[in-house]
């Protein structure tokens, strides 16, 4: 569906008019024009152009997926004939890009909220570094329209059955409404849920308390799914209502007939008091009390209740849920629970390790077994026990990609993979060239190792030499490149051998290395992007951190501190962002319950403002005596991630 389909739409709509009322829509169409502060559904959403859509603004770069089946981040539950749920770390736009139209059933998602507060996320939050900051350098208009071309993915992506949930608040939420009736169209505003939340009152400078966020709540036609949704009765309601018991000891009141007469309604035969769209019996995880037992110090995090309110309103077990800003994974885990399906992308690698780690804990319970496969007499993976079968979880990788992840991809998708990359073809005719970009076959291309420790050979490159110079033609200069993690020393001399005969006999032919996390490799597929500059988090090949060992200090009784000693990030311009720590590691896997900890401070930056900054150090009282795996995971601001567990004996 493009944007003149959405007029023809408003067009079939406008003409069902009643008579009477055309008058008062010429007036208002008038007033329009001549204010422009009236919403006119029949322009384009900001940042639209006409064959261009939002292309022109965001390019649309094929970037392939690291999948897990290349190496190994598929957590088994032991479902296999239903489909995986996706977990994904990459910019939400390109992410939505990759998705099949009418696929998803319900969307929610919780976008910056144009707070003011230092959040510049134009290319995507690759980490916390931008995850949780929310300024905008072209002010409303820059934000609308970065929002404005994911709503247009949202919509394409959801089942003409579907709704989509956008939280947000005072600050913006009124021009969000705006844009999203041109996307959704104004016919298919459902109404504003008033989410009313608990805390500490304040006395503001020149202005009430604000105590409430928005949840704007759209369809993408009137054949929606919705379920509605009850909480029980108050005491004070049951005591000045249900003041009757029967012989059996029902409970029940009198209800007066409109035709006349009394009816009993028993208490145990009513669904309880309807939901309407003010919410205010549910608390936030910074509250104490129930929620906070959800509390995983993630930024923004939001409550359970609130997305189980939600996901049982608008679809039904089976049903596809997608949260493409999951952060902390709290759609994603209350979808898992109430048996829904599941994706989640976030361009931070914190938000989707914590979230990885929350949803292997609700597999965990749900299934009754531990998410670590056990291999058999014959190697094969299985579980041993699963008393519920649970979907099973992929991750994967879209324009941000962790380094130590190619080691063991197969040469050949290492070679797709980096072509893909490149924007170059394959080579499906006998020879040494892997690739070749257009026009015709004047770039031939040679892919390195997929192993990013090993360097390509010295073997190769005079093969590939050979065959150029067999197909020289004349005035026709060949840029040949040759792409990898690395070249060993020799390799770089002998290329300055090669650019010697080059030039002796002045053949027309250029050889370029180029390494994979260089700027050059970046910039030739961000080319297509005005300011190469502004998507400098949005493809990165991402080295992980080192952790040198944890130390351990015995404080009192059970209290222990630990620290992780020598950790740092190994990524250019890189520093470590968070520290994650698990108290009872088992069995290979990281789990965010109660022994966990995510561990991190807040610093200021004179050019780049808020920063976060791993704090190395946590302290945890064990419950008894014995034997624990202590796990430390530290994660910086460029998607690196490193993992080190020691054993430990408490006494």
């Amino acid at each position: 569906m493009d944007y003149k389909d959405l007029q023809k739409i408003q067009k079939e709509s406008t003409e069902q008019v009643l008579p009477s009322q055309k008058k008062v829509l010429s007036a208002a169409d008038k007033i329009r024009r001549k204010t422009s502060n009236l919403p006119d559904p029949t322009h384009p959403p900001m940042g639209w152009k006409d064959n261009k859509g939002y292309d022109h603004i965001f390019p649309w770069i094929h970037l392939p997926r690291l999948h897990p089946k290349n190496h190994g981040d598929t957590v088994i539950f032991n479902a296999s004939e239903r489909p995986a749920n996706q977990l994904i770390l990459g910019d939400n736009l390109e992410v939505l890009r990759t998705l099949p139209s009418e696929s998803i059933d319900l969307i929610y998602i919780d976008p910056p909220f144009f707070s003011g507060r230092n959040y510049n996320v134009i290319w995507g939050d690759t980490n916390e570094v931008r995850s949780f900051y929310d300024i905008w350098e072209g002010g409303i208009d820059s934000y609308l329209v970065w929002l404005n071309a994911r709503f247009w993915e949202m919509r394409r992506v959801l089942k003409k059955t579907g709704s989509i949930y956008v939280h947000c608040d005072w600050h913006a939420s009124h021009y969000i409404k705006t844009e999203m009736d041109k996307i959704f169209g104004y016919e298919n505003y459902l109404g504003e849920i008033i989410w009313k939340y608990q805390g500490m009152k304040r006395r503001t400078a020149k202005f009430f308390p604000r105590k409430f966020d928005s949840i704007l709540y759209y369809c993408k036609s009137l054949d929606y799914t919705f379920n509605h949704q009850y909480k029980p009765y108050k005491e004070q309601y049951l005591k000045q209502f249900f003041t009757h018991k029967d012989k059996d000891g029902r409970i029940y009141r009198i209800q007066k007939m409109t035709t006349g007469g009394d009816r009993k309604q028993y208490l145990d035969e009513t669904e309880g008091e309807i939901i309407d769209n003010v919410w205010d019996d549910i608390k936030p995880v910074h509250i104490f009390g129930e929620a906070i037992k959800e509390r995983l110090g993630y930024p923004t995090q939001k409550p359970e209740a609130l997305l189980e309110r939600i996901i049982k309103a608008s679809s039904n077990e089976g049903d596809v849920v997608a949260d493409f800003f999951c952060g902390g994974g709290t759609t994603l885990a209350v979808a898992q629970k109430l048996k829904r399906n599941f994706i989640g992308c976030d361009s931070s690698r914190v938000a989707i390790s914590v979230t990885l780690d929350r949803l292997v804990k609700v597999g965990e319970e749900m299934s009754g077994a531990k998410s670590n496969v056990h291999k058999d007499k014959a190697g094969q993976e299985k579980l041993e026990m699963s008393f519920e079968k649970v979907p099973n979880i992929e991750v994967s990788y879209l324009g941000v990609y962790p380094t130590e992840k190619f080691a063991n991809i197969p040469q050949n998708d290492f070679i797709d993979f980096i072509l893909t990359c490149y924007g170059a073809s394959k080579n499906t005719a006998d020879g040494i060239a892997h690739g070749f970009r257009p026009p015709g076959q004047s770039e031939p291309i040679l892919v390195g190792p997929s192993n990013p420790n090993e360097s390509i050979s010295g073997k190769e490159v005079k093969a590939f030499f050979d065959e150029i110079k067999l197909r020289l033609e004349p005035n026709k200069l060949v840029n040949a490149k040759i792409i990898g993690w690395r070249f060993s020393r020799q390799i770089t001399e002998y290329i300055k051998i090669l650019e010697q005969y080059i030039f002796k006999y002045n053949l027309p032919v250029k050889l370029e290395l180029i390494p994979l996390d260089s700027k050059e490799f970046r910039a030739r597929v961000l080319q297509r992007y005005p300011d190469a500059s502004d998507a400098e988090f949005f493809l990165r090949f991402s080295k992980a951190p080192v952790i040198g060992d944890i130390k351990v200090k015995k404080i009192n009784g059970l209290e222990y501190e630990f620290e992780a000693i020598d950790a740092f990030s190994t990524n250019e311009d890189g520093w470590l962002v968070n520290c994650q720590w698990d108290f009872d590691y088992q069995e290979g896997h990281f789990s965010a319950d109660k022994d966990y900890v995510l561990s991190r401070e807040k610093i200021k930056d004179n050019k780049k403002g808020e920063q976060f900054k791993a704090i190395l150090k946590a302290r945890h009282i064990f419950e008894k005596a014995g034997e624990y795996t202590i796990a430390c995971r530290v994660q910086d601001n460029l998607a690196g991630e490193t993992i080190l567990n020691k054993n430990l004996v408490v006494e």
